[in-house]
């Protein structure tokens, strides 16, 4: 078998994010978590995925004898599309957009920014898509509302390119090669409250602060004796515990002892 087994891809979790400005700034690169202006549409759909389809209109020309001689291609349109599965705020949005908490009025989409996030778990890549210019993203077919199904809403996106073409800007992350959290060990009174921070060491040897970042998730050993929420510790009854950072299929703890 000839190629590169690391080149293939397996993207076993996905996001999607929206931000209704569009001069909403984009992260850095895909191992910066999106900033404020941006929301997370939440659960999606893994079967349905985000396909994307290309359409253009194109002529072929033919000499005598059936030959084709040149071929001619325009109007050229991308979309993607996309299904959540969660009611908040920012499905709402693309779903109702131009109504409130109080009314629905009939939609009137408008250019929005969207990127498409995919995650890698075997190799800890993240690869996202973001608009360069703009999406209209509208409701496509029906909306699955019964008491067998879970409730899903399909998003179909026409991606619309700048004034260069240019559809998306693409941002692929390193892999993260190390995890650890600081302090090793740490005592809290009960009730107290003690921060902890996690870093990720990334293939090119810099380091990233990835506390906060929502694909770190933290927990606790025993709940009893200590809680643990977004790095903050909190002393519940005397006794030990270990929290523990899970990030990219990396962990690290720390061992927490109430007083």
């Amino acid at each position: 078998m000839s190629g590169t087994t690391t080149n293939a891809r397996l993207w076993t979790d996905a996001d999607v994010w929206v931000a209704a400005s569009l001069t909403t700034p984009n992260p850095t690169d895909a191992n910066t978590p999106f900033g404020a202006g941006w929301t997370m549409v939440g659960l999606l759909d893994g079967d349905d995925g985000m396909p994307e389809s290309r359409d253009e209109d194109t002529s072929d020309y033919y000499a005598w004898g059936g030959i084709l001689v040149r071929s001619s291609r325009k109007n050229f349109k991308l979309s993607k599309s996309f299904s959540a599965l969660e009611d908040n705020a920012t499905t709402r949005g693309l779903l109702w957009p131009g109504s409130t908490s109080t009314q629905i009025v009939v939609p009137k989409p408008k250019p929005t920014k969207i990127a498409f996030e995919t995650r890698d778990a075997a190799t800890g890549i993240t690869r996202r898509v973001i608009t360069r210019n703009y999406a209209i993203i509208t409701l496509d077919g029906d909306r699955d509302e019964n008491e067998t199904d879970l409730m899903k809403s399909t998003f179909a996106c026409v991606i619309y390119p700048d004034s260069s073409g240019v559809l998306f800007d693409v941002q692929n992350s390193q892999a993260v090669t190390g995890l650890a959290v600081a302090p090793a060990t740490k005592t809290l009174a009960v009730g107290a409250i003690g921060a902890l921070t996690a870093t990720a060491t990334l293939a090119d040897a810099s380091t990233r602060d990835v506390t906060f970042d929502p694909q770190c998730a933290w927990t606790t050993s025993a709940s009893a004796k200590a809680t643990v929420s977004y790095g903050y510790a909190t002393g519940i009854a005397a006794g030990a515990a270990t929290i523990t950072a899970t990030y990219q299929g990396l962990t690290a703890s720390c061992a927490v002892t109430v007083s």
